[in-house]
């Protein structure tokens, strides 16, 4: 175990209270006000901000503890190809998940997926830059770059991927997709661990998005339609393989570099965060109310 520091698995899930928290009276809101800038603002101040906010406060510079290490050209085309191969394990799960799970929640997820398709077809190129760009900054901020080394000081290493990637899944509040949204979590988990550097899983999860995003766009999204066979099977081959490879990134990659560097911003910055999370807090309950009233 290394040695402890100030970070751990306690502010990693009081940063994630507050992420939720957040989601709920910030992001929801925004996106109901307008679903474009309402992502924008969702990753910027409900996602990203908690864990800036904690590493102001504790005094830690955030480039090296989050990550921001220059990524080799060859690091950069693995994890794109391990992108764009999870894609068929990713259909898979989701899939089993869509035939196992209850009716209702099988319902409610084939509803999301109408209503992102219509979302994507009335605002495409706005909503493809969005999902490709902002949420893999945002959450990878957050999940990748904050909480995963905080768990990692408490927990074991395959302990703290496992649990990121739940908390990652969990944002999403979708039963249905879940276990892929987990499975996603944990391989940009371990292409972080693996390369040393966040910007490895920040460009694997903006691959994720942009082809899934286009995907909606090519409507090859519709939930009356399965994954081919030849997909599922390849999924399953390939989650398998996916396993294996994690166990060797844990036993053969040094371990999860995230420097707890002093000299970070002072703790007035961490108040000037704070004031702008409760303003954005204010902001977005006024919408809610707002928003039903006029329902």
């Amino acid at each position: 175990m290394r040695e402890p520091g100030k970070l751990g698995a306690g502010s990693a899930i009081a940063a994630y209270a507050a992420l939720l928290f957040g989601m709920l009276v910030i992001g929801a809101p925004a996106q109901q006000h307008g679903i474009v800038m309402g992502l924008w603002v969702t990753e910027a101040l409900a996602i990203a901000l908690p864990a800036l906010f904690v590493l102001s406060l504790a005094g830690i510079r955030p480039a090296p503890y989050l990550g921001f290490r220059p990524l080799s050209w060859k690091q950069a085309l693995i994890a794109a190809g391990a992108a764009l191969a999870n894609q068929p394990v990713v259909s898979f799960l989701t899939w089993a998940a869509h035939g196992a799970l209850p009716r209702a929640l099988v319902e409610d997820f084939d509803a999301k997926q109408r209503m992102l398709d219509s979302v994507f077809r009335a605002q495409a190129i706005p909503m493809l830059i969005t999902v490709t760009f902002a949420a893999p900054l945002g959450e990878e901020v957050f999940f990748r770059g904050y909480a995963l080394p905080a768990l990692r000081k408490s927990l074991g290493p395959l302990a703290a991927i496992l649990i990121s990637a739940a908390l990652f899944a969990l944002l999403h509040m979708d039963p249905v997709g879940f276990v892929g949204l987990m499975e996603i979590g944990a391989l940009l988990a371990a292409l972080r661990w693996w390369s040393g550097s966040i910007w490895a899983a920040i460009l694997a999860h903006a691959v994720n998005n942009g082809v899934a995003g286009t995907a909606f766009l090519l409507g090859w999204e519709d939930p009356d339609i399965p994954p081919p066979p030849l997909v599922l099977v390849l999924g399953a081959t390939l989650f398998i393989v996916g396993i294996g490879a994690l166990w060797r990134v844990l036993r053969d990659a040094p371990d999860l570099d995230a420097e707890e560097v002093p000299g970070g911003p002072r703790r007035s910055i961490a108040m000037v965060l704070a004031l702008v999370w409760a303003g954005a807090v204010v902001w977005g309950a006024r919408l809610l109310l707002t928003i039903r009233g006029a329902i």
